[in-house]
């Protein structure tokens, strides 16, 4: 059987590895810091009325974050999966965009956009700054993982409440209980997600949990103060993900459309315009303002400036692609493994152990994950990876393993079990139903992602900005590092950039994909 193949010796394999580069170094640093660091009861003493007053801070802003992402999730999902806007098919595209920019990158487009509009940016640089910004990144995300449930909704239960109500009434009292799961995962995600938040925090020069995290950490060098703080916030995540472990576990989170389902899609009527004009209002607040804002500031003293930052960035191309490239690879190897098996031992605790530990790792906010490396592999015999950018790449199979795992698990869920079956009465053997058939019908999904953990990797910051060796030239941490003290019009360039090459990036990858489906539909 096919499972067999994933399970011994490959799924033990992966298993094991990512037990081994994760896990371990995640609990040796908290064991290490707990009991077996002097100083540890001395920083207990630190942790005052003033740390978790910052604390509660920095979760009010994760959950309105988060709360708000969700409603304009909502609104935009049902728009685009679950009615007949005009042009509905460009928006689920590009209003995806602003999730695959790195955070860093819209912040130096709205405080420009404040800079040109207000003449200072006093407004933009505090917690309203933090909300506006993330809430532009993480409502695509609500988005699509609200829109994939509403897509998945079978057509044929709605339309029998329309027989008897109206629509209204039936999206209250059908459609929203049926995206329940989807409504929750998309709340704690985004809260994750907001409460690990460094480098939006860092760069407007407010503070939160993860920003004191990593003064205490890189500028007081107070280890055990640091993962001390870390395990509250690390408490607070694995806490809310155990809570509604449930509804996470049934959401659909980024399924690609669902196969063999009708969706009923409601009519709108004389709400299509407003319908509309939200989106396009929508689509040029955070995709095209961000952009046209970046192109202005860079420009505005001539294009020396922009020279510069190419010049600047161009040795980081090479070395930021390459990595974001190979973990991708990882990423995607990790979560099919991983996503495999679980879909065919969903009976068994054996089979979901695995989805747990990813989850896991991937609650832990990203400065926290790096600390637990630096620690863990900061050692002689282990120098090897810690002086690399080995150290890079396990970080981010650990930050985003669960996406990937998520995506190709709901993949896979859409495969007829038929298929299989009647392979095997064809005496088909198991490496060639998995070679010619499993593999061939996911592979867009495989290929989805492969493009997220890949732009994902490419603008990660705060696992980056902890780990990365000396000497080493990496994309964001070179925009992040030098933006501290340039000019406007430099920063403003290199944000261009980046920002342009992120989306050349993805557009290529667009194309790549459909040629793809085409190629595979038959």
């Amino acid at each position: 059987m096919v499972r067999k193949l994933i399970k011994a010796p490959l799924y033990t394999i992966v298993y094991s590895l990512f037990v081994l580069l994760l896990v371990i170094p995640v609990s040796y640093t908290l064991i290490t810091a707990f009991f077996f660091d002097a100083s540890f009861g001395n920083n207990i003493k630190l942790l005052d009325t003033a740390t978790f007053l910052l604390l509660a801070k920095s979760s009010i802003l994760a959950f309105t974050i988060s709360f708000l992402s969700t409603v304009l999730g909502t609104i935009l999902g049902f728009l685009l999966y679950k009615t007949n806007s005009k042009f509905r098919h460009f928006f689920k595209i590009s209003l995806l965009i602003p999730l695959f920019i790195s955070p860093y990158i819209l912040a130096v487009a709205w405080k420009d956009f404040f800079f040109v509009s207000f003449g200072n940016t006093s407004i933009i640089s505090s917690y309203i700054g933090v909300i506006l910004v993330l809430i532009s990144i993480f409502t695509p995300l609500a988005m699509l993982i609200i829109g994939s449930a509403l897509s998945n909704i079978d057509g044929q239960l709605e339309e029998s409440g329309f027989i008897i109500t109206n629509s209204k009434r039936v999206f209250i009292k059908i459609t929203l209980p049926l995206i329940k799961p989807a409504l929750i995962t998309s709340f704690v995600l985004i809260f994750i997600f907001s409460i690990s938040e460094f480098s939006v925090p860092a760069f407007f020069g407010v503070k939160v949990f993860t920003t004191e995290i990593f003064t205490q950490f890189s500028a007081f060098y107070n280890h055990s103060l640091a993962i001390l703080q870390s395990t509250l916030l690390i408490i607070i995540c694995i806490l809310l993900l155990f809570s509604e472990r449930k509804y996470i576990a049934d959401a659909p989170f980024l399924s690609i459309g669902g196969k063999g389902i009708k969706i009923k899609n409601y009519s709108l009527k004389k709400a299509n315009l407003i319908g509309l004009f939200f989106l396009i209002g929508w689509f040029f607040i955070s995709v095209i303002s961000p952009f046209i804002i970046l192109v202005f500031q860079a420009f505005k003293t001539g294009i020396n400036k922009f020279i510069q930052a190419f010049e600047l960035l161009l040795p980081t191309f090479a070395n930021s692609i390459g990595l974001s490239f190979i973990a991708a690879l990882i990423v995607i190897f990790v979560g099919f493994t991983a996503a495999y098996h679980s879909v065919k031992q969903t009976k068994t605790k054996h089979g979901q152990s695995f989805d747990w530990l990813l989850l896991l790792i991937f609650a832990i906010p990203s400065t926290i994950l790096g600390i637990s490396l630096i620690k863990f592999y900061n050692q002689s015999m282990l120098n090897f990876i810690y002086s690399s950018y080995a150290i890079i790449i396990i970080a981010y199979v650990g930050k985003f393993s669960f996406i990937s795992a998520k995506l190709i698990g709901n993949g896979i869920k859409q495969i007829p079990k038929s298929l299989d079956e009647a392979a095997q009465i064809q005496g088909i053997s198991a490496i060639n139903r998995l070679r010619k058939i499993l593999i061939p019908l996911i592979m867009p999904t495989l290929f989805v992602a492969f493009i997220i953990s890949f732009i994902f990797s490419l603008g990660e910051l705060g696992t980056t900005i902890m780990l990365y060796p000396p000497g080493t030239e990496i994309m964001p941490i070179k925009v992040f590092t030098i933006m501290a003290n340039a000019p406007q019009s430099l920063t403003s360039s290199m944000t261009l950039i980046v920002f342009s090459i992120t989306l050349l990036l993805i557009t290529g990858f667009y194309f790549i994909l459909k040629k793809m489906i085409k190629l595979l539909s038959f």
